[in-house]
Order: structure tokens, then sequence, then C-alpha cells
């Protein structure tokens, strides 16, 4: 009675400080070219768990499934969650071979650079040894269950009471968390009177023992949670190799973007240079027709020095960019590349409008697909197992206890009092009375349960933040460039209208340098809103948990964009208009000088 009335005690403790229950986290299917990479990658890993898919997490009840009943126990087994969809590398195709090395010359595309990341990214080979140490894990919490052998051989040679004892037997763990022995022995010579149990019938002795609990450790104990927590953490494996990636194929692909608009950049810089340059010429041509004083030629050469400053800025900025990429561009051995300049892109790619998918929709989408929800739910279900158990060891301890022997042979003393069959039935119990470290134990866990809990919600909120940001940046970034592109145009039609009018004569040089160079800055704002837009683009599809690699391969099968540049301005007119001015003004200094010579002969 008073082991019932403490078993019941304890149920009302743990049903008074469990939080709300969670439920047990059921996995979905990840997306397939996920599959493809971890499966072909992640086999050296599981290797070492082919022995292991009969194990599954059991209820409060501690029920144990058979090897015959594995449905359930699929859910446990990652290689479920990985089918072995490709028996070779599933992204050699899309990094080595010449097609792609042809694709790389003529320039590198955010695919390249995501399969890169895929395949030669150390914190992504760091992840995929989670598997292997999962499973590693798992085998070592499954030791508390091997079959153990124990022999001994002890001899007492000397004094009044010679014997000599030997013995072996095996022992193992159940399930259930009993224990089963059975061995045998012999003991010969002679014995004290208060060891007499040593002493065997010349044949030796069998003996078999079975402890059972019945309240504590029956449904649960700590191997089983050692067994279950480790398969939970070879679950885990999985969406954090898919968090590893997501991380660093944002990284990767905000890293390529920074290059290909500093690489923009570093053009727009040249072509204002240039322009610079070629302005040169025009100047001294008028300098020399007298047609510009010769203090613009000399801000013509400071707006050189200027911009030539600036270019020097520039690159030192797009070679720094590339340094970055380098760190998720890898070449076959995994080592770091610096990509090439004639790998840089000529544009960006064309964008073009999307239709986004519902908010809710969307968002519904991203927590089944994002691992950090994922990643959560198994932390709550193991920590749900440590407050089972917990739970369990507020009951008292109360072993069923069986040992049966029978010695054979023929009998070591007159009396034979080892030849019957002998059977020992009984139970034994204990209980702290304070309960302390139990009590203690689902305290701390139902706290930590509720902890995840606030964690899991938080991370939804960010989740549903990161999304609503992705998505105000994608659509405010497509306008920005939109209107941005339209301001490109209308300069450029300015500029050519004051192109016609410094042909007329109506404007100079200067004020035509700084229409250039205000066409110029806003071409570099167009490239910095192609940027942004795209480094968006890349923020939604993150947010949604999409496969980094198939969205990469998407985006750069897109046509190239033809955004117009100044680099298309020509220059010709301006410099044979200077000419043309310059010849008619010597033309006109030569006929001033004859007419004087003419006035001076006839004078």
């Amino acid at each position: 009675m008073i082991a019932f009335g403490v078993a019941w005690t304890a149920a009302a403790i743990c049903q008074a400080q469990s939080p709300t229950d969670t439920g047990p986290f059921r996995g979905k299917e990840q997306e397939k070219t996920f599959k493809q990479f971890l499966a072909a990658w992640s086999d050296d890993g599981l290797d070492g768990a082919d022995d292991d898919s009969d194990v599954e997490l059991n209820g409060v009840d501690g029920s144990e499934r058979t090897s015959g009943d594995r449905s359930d126990q699929q859910a446990l087994d990652s290689r479920t969650m990985l089918p072995d969809l490709l028996a070779n590398d599933p992204l050699s195709d899309l990094i080595d071979g010449d097609a792609v090395a042809e694709e790389i010359r003529e320039g590198l595309t955010l695919a390249d650079v995501i399969a890169s990341t895929y395949r030669g990214y150390p914190e992504i080979a760091a992840a995929r040894q989670q598997p292997r140490i999962a499973s590693g894990e798992l085998l070592s919490a499954r030791g508390a269950y091997d079959t153990k052998f124990d022999a001994f051989s002890l001899s007492e040679p000397t004094g009044f009471y010679r014997n000599y004892r030997n013995g072996l037997g095996l022992a193992r763990q159940t399930w259930w968390g009993g224990y089963v022995a059975a061995g045998y022995r012999i003991g010969r010579g002679f014995y004290q009177p208060w060891y007499k149990e040593r002493q065997t019938d010349d044949a030796g002795e069998f003996k078999v023992k079975l402890t059972q609990p019945l309240l504590q450790g029956r449904a649960i104990d700590a191997e089983r949670v050692a067994v279950f927590r480790a398969s939970l953490s070879q679950q885990m494996a999985i969406p954090t190799i898919q968090q590893s990636i997501l991380d660093a194929s944002r990284e990767a692909a905000s890293a390529y973007w920074q290059w290909v608009a500093a690489g923009a950049i570093l053009r727009a810089q040249r072509e204002l240079l240039d322009l610079a340059e070629k302005r040169a010429k025009q100047f001294e041509i008028g300098v020399k027709a007298d047609k510009f004083p010769e203090v613009n030629l000399i801000f013509n050469e400071q707006l050189i020095a200027e911009r030539r400053a600036k270019l020097f800025e520039t690159e030192q900025k797009f070679r720094a960019t590339g340094f970055k990429l380098s760190l998720y561009l890898r070449n076959e051995i995994g080592q770091s590349l610096v990509p090439d300049d004639q790998w840089l892109p000529t544009s960006f790619p064309l964008i073009t409008p999307l239709e986004l998918q519902d908010l809710q929709e969307a968002l519904l989408s991203s927590l089944a697909r994002r691992p950090e929800p994922q990643l959560i739910r198994l932390q709550i279900r193991q920590t749900q197992l440590d407050q089972q158990l917990a739970c369990n060891e507020m009951l008292p301890r109360l072993d069923f206890v069986m040992e049966a022997s029978q010695d054979m042979g023929e009998p070591a003393t007159k009396s034979d009092d080892k030849g019957e069959f002998e059977l020992l039935l009984g139970f034994t119990s204990e209980v702290p009375i304070q309960r302390s470290k139990a009590r203690g134990k689902v305290r701390s866990t139902s706290g930590k349960i509720n902890e995840l809990s606030e964690k899991l919600r938080l991370a939804r909120d960010k989740i549903s933040i990161e999304l609503q940001t992705a998505r105000n940046a994608l659509e405010q970034s497509a306008l920005i460039v939109e209107q941005t592109e339209a301001s490109l145009k209308a300069s450029l039609d300015v500029l050519q209208r004051y192109r016609f009018a410094f042909r007329q004569g109506k404007i100079d040089l200067i004020y035509l340098n700084l229409l250039e160079t205000k066409v110029n800055e806003t071409e570099i704002k167009l490239v910095e809103a192609q940027r942004d837009y795209f480094d968006a683009l890349v923020q939604m599809q993150v947010a949604l948990g999409l496969d980094p690699l198939d969205q990469a391969m998407v985006i750069s099968s897109l046509p190239v964009s033809d955004m117009p540049s100044p680099s298309t301005i020509d220059l010709s007119e301006e410099v044979n208009a200077a000419e043309n001015e310059s010849d008619k003004r010597r033309d006109v200094n030569d006929a001033e000088a004859d007419n004087a010579d003419n006035v001076g002969t006839e004078d």
C-alpha cells in the first residue's frame, strides 16, 4: 500500500508540473536537391546505423518494439529522410567537365558559386559529420544492452583451507530495465564453514538469475533515455546540415552579388575616367584654338586625377569582394579560388516581375521547410524524455528477484546438501524519503521545456518577420530598380540633347562634363539597386527555406540585362567639332595675319 501510495503521489506531481504537451515531432520531407546532396555524402556517417533500425522511442509506458514492427521506427532512421536517389556525386556535373569550364570562362554564375559552396565549404563539410557523430552516439548508447561475458579463477593454495574456484557466465541488461545472468562455476577443496556456498558438487553448478523492476525503472530508465536521445540526435543531423547549407549559401550569394556589383561599379568608374581623358584632348585643341581658357584644361586635369583616385579606391573594393568570394569558391581539392577578372559577368541577370505567394501560405510553407523549428522541437522531445525519467524516479524501487541453481556430479559432502534444485524468489525495495533529486529534475526539466517552447515561439516569429522583411525588400527594390533605370534613361536623353547643344556652341565642355558625371553616378545607383534586388531575392529564398542550388540555377538561366550605360557614348563628334572649330579659328587667324601684311606693304 505504501508503494502504490508513493506511485500515485509521484504521478500527481509530474502531471502538475508538466507544461503543455507539445507532442512528438514528425519531420517533413526535405527538398529533393537537399536529399540528393545529403544522400551522396552521408553514407559514411550512416553505415554504422544499419543495425540500429529496430529502435524506437517508446511512450511513457516504455513499450518495446521488435524488428517485426518498424513502421513508426522508420521515422528514427535518418536514411528515410535521405533516400538513395543518386549513386554518384550529384554536383560533379555542375563543377567539373569541359562544359562547366567553358561557362566559367564566359562568366562566373551564381550556380557555380553555390555548387562550389555545397561541395567544398568547410562549415557544410563539418555539418555533414553530424550523421556519423549521431550514429556513433546511438551505437554507444546501445552498448548498455551488450551481452557481457565474465570469468574468474581464484585459488587459495596455502593455509588450512585450501580450495580452488573457477567460473564463467553471461549477463545482459534487458530492455525493460531488468537484468539476466547465467553461468557455471565449480569449487574444489576445503572451505571455511562460513563460506560453504562457494563449494559445489564434483561436476559444478549451473545458475540463472533474474532481476526485474516493477515500479522505478520499468517504464523507462537512464539507459533507454540515452538510446532515445541519441536517436533524436540522429534526426537532428538533417536539419543541422540544412541550416548550415542555408546560412552558407546566403553568405555565398551575398558575396557573389557584391563582387558582381563592385565589378560593374569599377567599369563605370573607368568609363568616367575615359570620358575625362578623351575630353582632355578636346580641351587641348580648344585652348590652342583660343576657344577655351587654359584654366579649363587645368580643371579637367584635376578631374582626371580625382577620378583616377576614385578608380583606385573602387578597384580596392572590387579586389576585397573577390577575396571574400574566394571563401565560398573552391577548386577540386577544396582550396580557396580567387575569381579571375575575366569571369566577371558583363551585367546582372534580367529582372522579371515575380508572382509572390500569399503571405500566410508562404509562412506556413516556410515553417514547414526551415530547420530551426525542427531542431527546437527535437530538443523539446529530448527534454521530455528527461522529464519522464525524472517522474519515474519519483517512484519507489521495487524489484522482483529470482535465482535458480543446480549442482551436478558426485556430492561434495556426505550430507549431499547441494544436490537438490534450489530456487530463490522475492522482492527488494528502496525509496529515498525526501526524493529531492527526482523532484529537482522534474522541476528543472519542466522549466527547460517551457524555455524551449518560448524559443520555438520566438523562432516562428523571427521566421515570420524575416519573411515579411525579405518580401518587402524584394518588392521595394524592384520598384527602385525600375525608377533608377528610368532615371538613367532620362539622364542619357538629357546628355544627348546637351551634346547637340555643345555641337551648336551653346554650352561649354565644363558643363557637359558635369552632365556626364551625373549620368555615371546614376549608372552606379542602378548597379547598387540591382545588387540590392538580387540580395533581397536571396534573403526571400532563404526565408522560405528553398533549396539554394535550385534557385541559383534558375537565376543563372535568366537572360542578361540590357540596361543602358554611358559606355555607349560616342565622343567622335565632339572631337571632330573641336578640331573643326580649331581649324576655323586657325584659318581666321591666318587670314587676319595676311590682311595685316598686305596693309603694311601698301603703306
